[in-house]
């Protein structure tokens, strides 16, 4: 009897510390780069040490267009980044497309 609860025991423990979640992971994709790259990277890390819930993984796509061509080829893949940059002239195509953001 003491084996069948301590055995019990020990498989609902397991259960508990063994279900922890882990991080959602969100994608920012960008065009900065140097200094202002350097800024959105430490932004990102900031916030990452921040809190366990979250992690934000800042990507490089090149140039403002590049990241529009990347972006609209991933949203067609069905893999568009949760937080992208664009230019102004990037965000009103986004805007106009139907589905395609939440601004």
């Amino acid at each position: 009897m003491r084996f069948k609860t301590l055995a019990v025991a020990s498989a609902l423990a397991a259960t508990f510390f063994g279900s922890a979640q882990a991080q959602t992971e969100i994608q920012w994709w960008h065009s900065m780069t140097a200094v202002n790259g350097e800024w959105v990277n430490d932004l990102a890390k900031q916030f990452n040490e921040s809190q366990k819930e979250y992690k934000i993984v800042p990507t490089f796509k090149g140039t403002y267009d590049e990241s529009m061509t990347a972006s609209i080829a991933a949203f067609r893949a069905g893999n568009a980044p949760h937080i992208l940059q664009v230019f102004e002239v990037g965000t009103a195509t986004m805007m106009a497309s139907k589905n395609a953001i939440i601004p």
